[in-house]
């Protein structure tokens, strides 16, 4: 199959283009104009240069093309990039939809986030029939990435060939083998003996990938699929971080008040331009809240499945 993936030169787009090349597919990557190849420079794919919020360049790719994986997004949690995050996520989703029409494409996934399925205090599992009730939050990328996903829904139910998927929470390494995330070198390095109330459904970046390319072939139209993985709270991910590193080592959680007390001073702080990524008013909002996700619907219809977490962390460059 020939398909096209946006976002290729990104953490899951690289890992997809490496799934749909092992299995046999002609696979053209969008890059954006001066944008380096990075790892892709040693694969077999054809580059084709363009950027989600040209219309014209989109049509270009989608050229010649039977498929499209849209893994492309603008992520991150800070109120400045608001304007940003909906111009690429939602704009740019709906421009690609928009060529991927012109081009008569016979396959389109669209990678959104669990995210979007929803969050909870009391660490209710969801699956894909969950009612979203984010908005509340206010976080810029999580309400971009729900309008795009209601964009590619709507494309679906007018006729097109749309699928969505819902990644979980992405680890391993990237295909330059990068090391772990911030915050889990320090939790390796016994920095800190505290964790955040919460957690999340995390899952191997490469098992996503695969679980993409089983959409792109199984995913009926107009339907989502969770592809997420181990629903763990942060305080049990980190002592898990700590036995396979060999530190075993016991974490207390941060108390409710305490991250309150640290998102409305940031807040303020934000106001003032003191503020920037990692540490912003939304990461500490983020904390207490549990996006645990069921991803038997994708085991079922797709043949989804993802492996042990101990694997997953083996595979970094600690």
């Amino acid at each position: 199959m020939r398909v096209l993936v946006t976002g290729g030169t990104g953490f899951l787009g690289g890992h997809v283009v490496d799934a749909l090349l092992a299995r046999g597919d002609a696979v053209r990557a969008l890059i954006r104009p001066g944008r380096p190849l990075g790892p892709l420079a040693a694969r077999r794919i054809e580059k084709a240069e363009g950027d989600l919020l040209d219309e014209t360049s989109l049509r270009r790719a989608c050229r010649g093309m039977e498929g499209v994986i849209h893994c492309a997004v603008r992520s991150g949690f800070w109120s400045r990039q608001n304007a940003e995050q909906r111009r690429i996520n939602v704009e740019g989703t709906a421009a690609l939809l928009r060529a991927a029409h012109a081009n008569a494409l016979a396959r389109i996934i669209h990678v959104s986030t669990i995210a979007t399925v929803g969050i909870t205090r009391d660490g209710t599992v969801l699956d894909e029939t969950a009612r979203w009730e984010g908005r509340h939050l206010g976080m810029g990328y999580v309400l971009s990435k729900r309008e795009a996903e209601d964009r590619a829904l709507a494309a679906a139910y007018a006729g097109m060939p749309v699928v969505l998927v819902n990644p979980g929470a992405l680890m391993g390494p990237r295909l330059d083998g990068s090391p772990p995330a911030w915050h889990l070198r320090k939790v390796a390095a016994g920095r800190t003996r505290w964790a955040p109330q919460g957690g999340s459904s995390l899952v191997d970046v490469v098992d996503v990938a695969r679980g993409i390319v089983l959409a792109l072939d199984q995913g009926r139209v107009g339907e989502r699929y969770i592809l997420a993985g181990h629903n763990l709270t942060w305080r049990a991910l980190y002592e898990t971080v700590c036995r396979h590193v060999g530190a075993p080592r016991r974490f207390r959680e941060i108390p409710r008040f305490v991250y309150r007390w640290l998102a409305a001073g940031m807040g303020v702080l934000d106001v003032l331009r003191l503020t920037r990524p990692p540490y912003t008013p939304e990461y500490f909002r983020l904390w207490g809240w549990f996006a645990w996700v069921d991803s038997s619907k994708a085991a079922r219809e797709l043949g989804y499945s993802f492996r042990p977490i101990e694997e997953t962390l083996a595979r970094y460059q600690w």
